[in-house]
Formats: structure tokens, sequence, C-alpha cells
């Protein structure tokens, strides 16, 4: 229950990992929380019918920035997953000691055809996993940094 109260639980979908990204994109998530931060990082790529392709983002408490973001977004997106072989992330992963605090994090993608979900405590996926997702959170950092004030579809307060 801790882990859906800081956004770190399964998010309710059903998940299969171990398969490879397949059909039409549909979304990409990472959030990050510690006690104290929330999100401490956070970043949502999804194509919407209204919106098309967006990137939102927080960080360190701020507000949720969504931003449009270039359609070849989902390629380089795409690539990094199956570069790492993200899709065959454990659902779980657990340190090997007992921790009270440090971060709580999750990162969940959906395809047409396929989907991923996989969650931790104070704790990550074997190398090279856990560089695919700083990889990933790296982009996304560069298309924001690229981004102008016409970009910015929304702010809101954090989800």
């Amino acid at each position: 229950m801790l882990l859906s109260l800081f956004g770190c639980g399964k998010s309710g979908d059903d998940f299969e990992n171990g398969k490879k990204p397949e059909g039409a994109f549909k979304y990409y998530e990472y959030r990050s929380t510690t006690m104290r931060e929330y999100p401490r990082e956070y970043y949502r790529l999804e194509n919407t019918e209204d919106k098309g392709l967006t990137l939102s983002w927080a960080k360190s408490n701020s507000p949720v920035t969504v931003l449009r973001v270039p359609e070849e977004s989902v390629e380089k997106l795409t690539s990094l997953i199956n570069q790492y072989k993200l899709y065959k992330m454990k659902d779980r992963y657990t340190p090997p000691f007992d921790v009270r605090d440090g971060i709580m994090w999750h990162v969940y993608f959906r395809y047409e055809g396929s989907s991923t979900s996989t969650s931790a405590d104070n704790a990550w996926p074997p190398e090279p996993m856990k560089k695919g997702i700083e990889e990933i959170n790296a982009y996304f950092g560069r298309l924001i940094e690229a981004s102008s004030q016409e970009d910015i579809i929304e702010v809101k307060s954090a989800e």
C-alpha cells in the first residue's frame, strides 16, 4: 500500500514484462520519489488524440510541465528500450538489506502489443538496464532544454 501512496506500485494496467516493444506506442513513465521530494524526478511521454505527442515532466517538487515534443522522440525511446533490453526488467527490485528511507521509483511503458512495469525501493536493475533508464532520462532532459515557451501546453500541480 505504501508503494501506491508514493506512486511506485503498479499503475493498475496489466503488464507482461519480457516482450520487446511491438505495435503503436502508448506511453512511457518514469517517476522517482523520496520522503522529502514528490516527485524527485518525473517523465511521461505519451501520445494522445487531443494533444499529440507530449512529454510531462517535473523535478524536485516542481509543478508538472507538459510539452509538445517531436514525433521522432518515440523512435529514440524505442531504440533505447531495445538497446538496453529494458523490456526484460523484473517486476520488482529489492535491496539486499532493510532500508527505511531513500529513493522509490518505477518505470512503465506500453505499446499496442506489449508492456513492461518495474519498481523498486533503494535498488536498481543490473547494468546495462540501469544505464538504459539513465540514458532515457538524459534524453528527456535534452528535449526539455531544447524546448521553447511555444512548446508548453500546460503547467499543473504534481500528479
